[in-house]
């Protein structure tokens, strides 16, 4: 049995991100112990179970309307779409989706 998750993260008291995740309890059997208040799971996950690897995909899509009262957006608004599929000691550690308000986010990074 996966673990499971739903996590608004907010910036400045605004919701930027409902975060859906799957977490393998092989790979962090704590998960659900743990105070996401003060700790992101992508924080705590990184603890426990370093990644190997990372697949993901990006796509601007509606969102359904639980993901709509979650982040205080209006029906007409898209959101980015990030799917992520994450690997820790050889297996799956995490599958996620993360909606994005398009008006209020916008995804950079460096490696």
């Amino acid at each position: 049995v996966l673990y499971h998750s739903v996590v608004v993260h907010f910036e400045n008291e605004m919701p930027i991100q409902v975060e859906d995740r799957y977490v393998n309890p092989n790979v962090a059997p704590d998960y659900l112990a743990q105070d996401f208040n003060s700790l992101t799971p992508n924080a705590y996950l990184m603890r426990v179970a370093p990644l190997q690897g990372v697949q993901f995909e990006i796509e601007a899509r509606l969102p359904p309307s639980n993901i709509l009262e979650m982040l205080h957006m209006p029906a007409t608004e898209p959101c980015l779409l990030l799917h992520r599929q994450t690997q820790s000691l050889g297996q799956v550690a995490s599958v996620a989706q993360m909606w994005h308000p398009a008006s209020r986010y916008r995804f950079t990074g460096h490696f």
